[in-house]
């Protein structure tokens, strides 16, 4: 398995969780939003359209969506993976960190 379908495996199962999380507690704006990642992210095929997803996912805070602790919680936990994966591609042979 490459590198894009194994975060792409990992990010899909965070993205579930949340979704199940917020439609079970009614947050449907915010399942929404995610929910449209979610799909951003199946279509996934790069590296590119990889880091595409990660700056969408990086907007959250500027939804103006209230999101309960739980939620924030695991979206934290979502955006710091996106992060880590994001400066793990950016990280080469000629730009080591």
């Amino acid at each position: 398995m490459d590198a894009v379908s194994t975060v792409k495996n990992d990010l899909r199962i965070k993205l579930e969780d949340l979704l199940t999380y917020l439609n079970g507690t009614d947050q449907m704006a915010a399942a929404a939003f995610f929910t449209k990642l979610l799909v951003d992210l199946s279509n996934v095929v790069s590296e590119e359209q990889l880091l595409e997803v990660f700056i969408e996912l990086s907007t959250t805070a500027f939804l103006g969506i209230p999101f309960d602790d739980v939620a924030l919680e695991i979206i934290d936990d979502l955006l710091m993976t996106a992060e880590q994966i994001a400066e793990t591609f950016s990280v080469s042979d000629s730009n080591p960190q």
